[in-house]
């Protein structure tokens, strides 16, 4: 599961770690919390946002963080000031745990980063006791405004040899569904949870996607400077288009309440 995509903690913490955190309140809200003494695995977890916010917010009497990344686990202990947290190296495709090892198994932003996403989420549900909680959730790419699609729409546009990353598969809420419901699951759910990405400008969005950890700073460190400014004027207009469209929505919506 580890690539060269996920070796630079620092960089990775500062973009998408952070988002991570923005993330992790609402995530833990829409499972029904976590209730006092359970033992709870965070899979794929990165540096840590997420298995220190259950940490910080919940009464959890264990914490699990597992993921396949040295470089973010170091960054990840060496952070951590909990008694009841611990953070182990492993695949989501192999858990190494016994059955029914957890009470609640969960997963952010990783799953369509997984080689066999339907072998994971076997797996969450075997190490998660009977009428447990096993969740994950993604980045929405079914049409909703989500940076990184508006990115590489904007990479495919001027360079028809750029790849997105990940499994697209899994970017909407029935294909999130079907994933879950053919590992075997029932009662399966799905919702949106909405966080707000804040920058001070286009230049600030862009300096993220260039320095922070992540497949658009591959991307970009691999053009010449010449397609480097074509593609960032290029998802500027992107952005731009849709920020005026949405603007465009929002006046008709109150012109219509206004009649």
């Amino acid at each position: 599961m580890e690539t060269d995509l996920h070796t630079d903690a620092n960089k990775y913490h500062a973009g998408m770690g952070g988002w991570s955190k923005t993330l992790a309140p609402l995530f833990i809200e829409f499972i029904g919390g976590i209730k006092e003494g359970y033992r709870v695995l965070d899979v794929g977890c990165g540096t840590g946002s997420l298995t220190f916010t259950i940490a910080e917010t919940t009464k959890a009497s264990t914490v699990v963080g597992i993921d396949p990344s040295v470089g973010y686990l170091e960054y990840a202990r060496a952070n951590n000031t909990y008694a009841h947290v611990v953070f182990e190296i492993g695949d989501a495709q192999e858990l190494p745990y016994d059955n029914g090892s957890f009470d609640c198994c969960i997963s952010s932003l990783v799953i369509q980063f997984v080689s066999d996403a339907d072998r994971a989420a076997r797996e969450m549900g075997r190490v998660t006791k009977k009428r447990g909680t096993v969740a994950t959730c993604v980045w929405d790419n079914s049409g909703g405004m989500e940076l990184a699609e508006r990115f590489w729409d904007a990479a495919v546009a001027v360079d028809s040899g750029a790849k997105r990353t990940g499994d697209r598969r899994y970017g909407s809420p029935s294909a999130l569904s079907d994933l879950w419901t053919a590992a075997g699951f029932a009662n399966v759910e799905t919702t949106a949870l909405v966080i707000p990405m804040e920058f001070t400008s286009f230049e600030d969005l862009w300096r993220i996607l260039s320095n922070a950890q992540g497949p658009p700073k591959l991307y970009i460190s691999s053009l010449s400077e010449d397609r480097r400014m074509i593609l960032q004027s290029d998802y500027a207009q992107t952005l731009l288009v849709i920020a005026l469209m949405d603007q465009l929505r929002f006046v008709q919506r109150l012109g219509q309440c206004a009649g």
